[in-house]
């Protein structure tokens, strides 16, 4: 067993930490450690085992240096894995002094099948992901016990295809595979993605192969048959028997190549294929084991990340592809740029120089044509980028802009982001494709922006009417099931005009459209926008451009005010507000109501949500001794910077080293925030009771989940929203619905702040039904601090 990446900690820390572990464990258990903790089915030494254990470590490093991770090898190849598992489990068992660790990464068969067997063993930690699991019999058990999964399957397929349009089809092939376990999983999972590509034949399957066995085979094989190593015992123990390492080379030697997908049998002489991306795996693996919300996430993750690697020798077939990463380059330049050894001495000196030349022309071109793919594709999801957009846009103007444009957004995904992750929320827009690329017209063509929006064009011969088309769609994807999370769309549409053949206006349009349907709470699913003209610029970009320089550079452009709370009988004040408020120096004041939403868009709730309460309590504490006893400072936050564990404890500090009192603080989460996801949001302000701040909803009243939020969620008080307070002034029946509220607050014994008091019969009328706390401009507008000390404050 080895760790690396030791935790950060001082000496005296150290000491205490283990007083306290003795003492917990004389009287319990031990407690388990904050660690992460690998067990591999192979020992080390193993080239998958290496290599996937090297990028797990480099994917934790990046995440949080003060995580320590230890590895575990079961040796389950080198002997029988009943001897393997009782040796470890003794192994595991002399261990007393060092405590479990909470986070458990399993690699391959053998480790899945230790855990499920004997979870006592390895401290029954509370997070396992596992990835290299062969034998579908594991996955239900395996899912059962909580475990998620990490599966590679795709790339067999991807890698046949990749073959197929090299060689063309039919492509016979010849299988090389074995008979161990793990070999004949990986053997029949392989011959399943043949049976399921018509465009490639199985010549045969050599169960048990050396490289004379494999050049009799090959002999009687049908012209263009390839050779596919697939894995198991007769490579992936090589590590065991030094002489099967140089078994690919014989091949060669003999004029046969082989082909793969696994990194570790390039090393070995494999001459490439659609080769499965290990630093994605390991990263996923690390992502999905500290995920915020781990118990939400897919119970099997496919990973069909993968990179075209292939012998330079092979680069007349794959003429005009940009996207292979080619091997052995060198090699094939100096046996193509060979001459015989009389003119060598003559040529030397303009060889070396050419051959410089070339590889430099050829690297520089490489890089080139790479960053254009990486451009003009998207990865993740395989979809042409907004890039792509723009160059058809210049290369074919009279096409592009005779037809429609449109823009897709699921609201939900950017919160996703926020709480679950930049990888997880693009594995589910992978899911949401998959339900939406079948639906669409022929004549639709979708791309990809990295903000979690699409955007689509429509050609102007397609058949119906775009909008109604669109309209359809959107009401019926949440309708969808297909195992993906149901998520709500919507859209913009705009009509091209031949003349204005400018993308960045259409595109402009579009994001103001959408921005607008957010301002107005998503009420709308569709809005049908027109093209800006050239000179007009979209305010939704600038305002996001604006947002990003203010928080990169750390500007002082955002500024608080408080807005008091008052009893409303004798106007004393109980309490304050904080409001936050953005004035730009070119664009000037802009309102909370415009960019907020866009905070939110570009995943910087957490930033702004920090700032305000840091700056808002460092006034709080500073103000103390001039605000009357009992002064409850109120500060609004997000549900995605309410789940982070690191804000929970930010906060704790906070309180305990300024000596606030958590009483006196109250967080306000809106109830139009996204809580679907009531579970985690329960547990984190569950940890925030426990510190002892106060809790309320916010805008209550409006949305469509306030009885069930008020169920489940340990709230002190709510806020009732403004917009009831002036219906009830109007309307009758709205009169009747807010006190019926306020009865319903009273019997959960909440407090009840009434917001947008304007009157002085309003402020009667709720002093007439016992409402303790108001706030609104009849008492006081939001105002500087400054001013506020100076109005309310004492001395």
């Amino acid at each position: 067993m080895y760790r690396q990446g030791t935790p950060r900690r001082t000496v005296g820390s150290r000491l205490v930490g283990s007083l306290l572990g003795l003492l917990l464990g004389a009287a319990w258990l031990p407690a388990l450690a904050h660690d992460i903790h690998v067990l591999a089915s192979y020992h080390q030494g193993n080239p998958w085992t290496d290599d996937l254990v090297a990028h797990i470590g480099a994917a934790v490093e990046r995440r949080d240096d003060s995580l320590a991770l230890s590895v575990d090898y079961l040796d389950a190849r080198r002997i029988d894995e009943s001897e393997a598992f009782a040796l470890h489990r003794s192994r595991l068992a002399g261990r007393l002094a060092a405590a479990p660790a909470e986070y458990l990464i399993l690699l391959d068969d053998a480790a899945l099948r230790f855990y499920l067997d004997f979870p006592q063993a390895l401290g029954n930690p509370r997070r396992v992901v596992a990835a290299g699991i062969n034998d579908p019999a594991l996955w239900g058990a395996a899912t059962y016990h909580g475990v998620r999964l990490v599966a590679t399957q795709p790339v067999e397929r991807r890698s046949l295809a990749f073959l197929t349009e090299l060689f063309g089809a039919p492509l016979p092939l010849l299988v090389l595979g074995d008979r161990t376990q793990v070999g004949r999983n990986l053997t029949r999972s392989m011959l399943e993605a043949i049976d399921a590509n018509e465009q490639v034949e199985l010549f045969d399957v050599l169960w048990e192969w050396s490289p004379e066995q494999v050049t009799e085979a090959y002999r009687d094989a049908p012209p263009g048959t390839q050779v596919y190593l697939v894995e198991g015992q007769t490579m992936g123990a090589s590590d065991i028997d030094a002489e099967r390492r140089t078994w690919l080379n014989q091949l060669e030697a003999r004029g046969i190549a082989v082909f793969c997908h696994l990194p570790y049998q390039i090393a070995l002489g494999c001459d490439g294929g659609a080769v499965l991306d290990i630093e994605r795996v390991a990263q996923l693996l690390v992502d999905s084991l500290l995920s915020h919300a781990h118990d939400q996430l897919p119970v099997i993750q496919e990973v069909g990340s993968y990179r075209y690697l292939l012998d330079a020798r092979w680069r007349q077939r794959a003429a005009g592809r940009d996207d292979i990463e080619w091997l052995n380059v060198e090699r094939y330049i100096s046996a193509r740029a060979g001459m015989s050894r009389q003119l060598q001495w003559l040529v030397a000196g303009l060889a070396t120089l050419l051959l410089a030349s070339l590889v430099v022309l050829g690297w520089l071109r490489w890089r080139m044509l790479r960053q254009r793919q990486r451009l003009l594709v998207d990865r993740r999801t395989g979809l042409h980028t907004r890039q792509a957009l723009e160059a058809a846009a210049l290369a074919k103007p009279e096409r592009v802009f005779s037809g429609w444009l449109f823009m897709l957004k699921a609201p939900q995904l950017h919160d996703f982001r926020q709480r679950l992750g930049h990888e997880a929320a693009w594995s589910l827009m992978r899911g949401q494709l998959a339900l939406i690329l079948p639906r669409l017209p022929e004549a639709w063509q979708l791309y990809v922006n990295p903000d979690l929006t699409l955007v689509g064009h429509i050609d102007s011969d397609a058949e119906g009417d775009p909008e109604v088309q669109l309209d359809r769609l959107l009401a019926a994807l949440p309708q969808l099931d297909g195992g993906h999370r149901r998520l709500e769309w919507y859209a913009c549409l705009v009509m091209c005009q031949p003349r204005l053949t400018n993308l960045p206006a259409y595109l402009a349009a579009l994001e103001d459209g959408m921005h607008q349907l957010g301002r107005e709470g998503w009420q709308r699913p569709l809005a049908r926008v027109a093209p800006y003209d050239e000179s007009r610029g979209s305010r939704y970009r600038k305002l996001s451009d604006a947002l990003r320089e203010a928080f990169e550079s750390h500007s002082e452009q955002f500024y608080l005010l408080i807005q008091p709370q008052l009893a409303p009988r004798d106007a004393r004040l109980v309490g304050g507000e904080l409001l936050v408020r953005w004035r730009h120096p070119h664009l000037g004041e802009v309102m909370p109501s415009e960019f907020l939403p866009i905070v939110d868009a570009l995943g910087l709730n957490d930033a702004l949500d920090r700032w305000v309460m840091e700056q808002g309590l460092c006034w709080f504490e500073a103000c103390r001794p001039r605000l009357p006893e009992g002064f409850v400072v109120a500060v609004n936050i997000t549900l995605s910077t309410l789940g982070r564990d690191d804000f929970l404890a930010q906060l704790g500090q906070i309180i305990e080293s300024r000596q606030l009192d958590p009483a006196c603080i109250e967080l306000e989460i809106t109830e139009h925030a996204n809580f679907h996801d009531l579970g985690d949001i329960d547990r984190a302000m569950t940890r925030l009771r426990g510190l002892g701040v106060r809790l309320a909803l916010d805008d209550f009243g409006t949305g469509h989940t306030a009885f069930q939020l008020l169920q489940r969620l340990p709230l002190n008080s709510v806020k009732l929203d403004r917009e009831l307070l002036q219906a009830s002034g109007q309307h009758g029946r709205a009169r009747d619905a807010y006190s019926a509220l306020v009865g319903f607050c009273q019997t959960l014994r909440l407090g009840i702040v009434a917001e947008g008091v304007e009157t002085e019969e309003e402020a009667q009328w709720l002093v007439s039904m016992g409402i303790e706390v108001v706030q609104g401009f009849y008492f006081a507008r939001p105002m500087p601090f400054d001013d506020f000390l100076v109005r309310y404050g004492k001395g």
